[in-house]
Parts: structure tokens; sequence; C-alpha cells
């Protein structure tokens, strides 16, 4: 693939990121203004996008009408950003891309709210396209999206969920919707089965290689680098890879009691020291390489196209990443 036809499809991605800033915004002018102070700056922030590039670059590799394309990008960043809302509420956040979260300022029932109307307004969005098909793949992510939010309430300090279920949330909370945005992406370019099923598989590799390299970083980064603060997932009771990873019946107890102790003058990083030691990062690095793996796989299994090379990025920056 030429370098003229990479950098023309990351322009034209661009600029319908433009179009979707401006749809959004022209969303969040509703008749309650109370609302739309709330949600403009959390969407001005914006995040990286991710999940509205990967749709917007393979409709963009295809033969997607911009219309459909840009509204479609939309509802996507729409429905991320109503569950970053209410993951706030449930794990009372304080800060959400540099902005006070909105429970902290107008408390929980206002958080809800917004973050319900967002979800409504993707999927009226979506309603409007002429294929049904979007409705049925924006509603499969949400019903992931929930279930893997109940899994992870259900498993606060559960020191024995085993990494089989751990994975089963990782795929409903990040993998399923990155998924979806590449099926939606390949449905809005005219991509074959073939190839959609090929797409998907890097979706799902690709945001399973995400999560769980961002589960390294509550162990091996600083509050300056993550801006949070270090073992903050383990502080909430909330268990990833690393340290699932080397739970067995000699230690569990142990664990379990050191974690709950966090909250009342216990020290993250003894936990931290002991995952590390007993091969918990190490686990873990195997674990998301694989992923990688698996992702680099999919995209050789289809043809090449302009921004192909992108999608090899994503993959590669995660390993970088990683190290």
């Amino acid at each position: 693939m030429s370098q003229t036809n990479e950098l023309e499809i990351m322009e034209r991605i661009a600029l319908d990121l433009e179009g979707v800033e401006e749809s959004l915004a022209s969303s969040f002018n509703t008749g309650a203004e109370d609302f739309n102070a709330l949600i403009r700056p959390l969407s001005a922030a914006g995040g990286k996008r991710l999940r509205a590039q990967l749709c917007l670059l393979i409709a963009n590799a295809g033969t997607s009408v911009e219309c459909h394309r840009i509204r479609i990008a939309e509802a996507v960043e729409m429905l991320h950003l109503a569950t970053l809302i209410h993951d706030d509420v449930l794990d009372q956040a304080e800060i959400r891309r540099g902005e006070e979260t909105i429970h902290m300022h107008k408390g929980n029932k206002v958080a809800i709210l917004s973050g319900d109307y967002l979800f409504a307004k993707a999927f009226q969005i979506v309603s409007e396209m002429p294929n049904m098909k979007y409705l049925q793949i924006f509603s499969y992510i949400i019903t992931c999206l929930v279930e893997g939010e109940f899994m992870q309430m259900e498993d606060v300090y559960r020191i024995d969920q085993g990494i089989e279920r751990y994975m089963i949330k990782t795929q409903k909370k990040t993998a399923d919707f990155m998924e979806g945005c590449m099926e939606l992406g390949g449905l809005l370019g005219g991509w074959s089965d073939s190839e959609i099923i090929e797409l998907k598989k890097y979706g799902h590799a690709l945001g399973m290689a995400f999560q769980i390299t961002d589960d390294i970083m509550d162990y091996r980064e600083t509050t300056e680098t993550t801006g949070k603060p270090v073992g903050n997932d383990l502080r909430e009771g909330l268990l990833t890879y690393p340290l699932l990873s080397i739970v067995n019946d000699d230690n569990k107890d142990r664990l379990l009691a050191d974690i709950k102790a966090l909250n009342n003058g216990g020290n993250e990083q003894d936990i931290i020291d002991y995952v590390i030691a007993q091969g918990g990062i190490d686990n873990t690095l195997a674990v998301a390489d694989q992923y990688c793996k698996d992702a680099l796989a999919a995209l050789d299994a289809v043809r090449d196209f302009p921004g192909k090379e992108f999608l090899v990025m994503a993959v590669e920056n995660l390993a970088d990443r990683k190290v």
C-alpha cells in the first residue's frame, strides 16, 4: 500500500472526526442547559476517539456514504461517553478527562440521567440508518457492556473468581465494543461477509490486548503517567489479570486480607511487589502478546487496503506500551 493512499485515508478520517465533533456539539444543544453544560466539556475533551477512528477507517477503506459513517461514529462516541459517565458513578471516580465528574458536581441522579440520555440519543441516531443491522450491533454492544459491569460489581474483592471469568468480563466490557466498531465500519464500507469476520477478529484481539495491557499499568506506572493513584484498582477491590494469575490455595487468604487492609493504612506497594515477584506481570505480558499476534494474524487474512498500516501500528503501540 502506497504511502500516499495511507496519508489520504488518514486525512479523510481527520475530516470525518471534525464532522463527528460538530454533530456531537449540535446534539448537546438541548433545552436542558444544565445537561448541555455538563456534557459539553467531557465530550470536547474527546479522549483518543479510538472506537470512532476504527469505525471510520474501515468505512473509508470501503464504499461508505459520508453522512452515514459520521452519524454512526457519533453514535459510537455517545455510547462510549455514556458508559464512562455510568462507570464514574459506580466507581465514585472524581476526575474524568481532566474535568470533575458529573456525579461529583451534580450528584448520582443527574449523572445517571445524563448517561441514559446519551444511550437513548445514540440509539435514535442508529435507528435512522437505512440498515437495521446497525441497530442490532449497538444493542449487542450495550447488552455486553451492562453484563460486564454487573459481573464486575459482583466480583469486587472476589479473590477466587478465576482467570476465565475475568476474561469474559474483559471481553464484554472492552473487546466486544471494539469488535462491534470494526463490524460497523465493514457494513458501512460494503465489505464482504468473510472480510468482516476477520475485521471483527482483529477488533476482539485488539480490545483484549488493550484492557490486559491496561491491567499492567496499575502495577508498573506512576500517578503522573496514568493520572490515577498507583494501586487504585486494588484499593477498590477490582482484581485484574496480574494478581488473579498468581492466586492459589496457599496465598489467597493472605492476599485478600492485605487488599482489604489498603483502605485502612495498608501498603499497596507490598502487594504489587509480591505479585511481580510471583510472575503476575510476566503472565499478563504473555497473554497480551498473544492477543497482539492474533490481531495481526487477522489483518494478514484481509486484503491490503488504505489504512491497514494504522491498524498494525495500533497493535505495535500496545506492544511498546507493555515494555
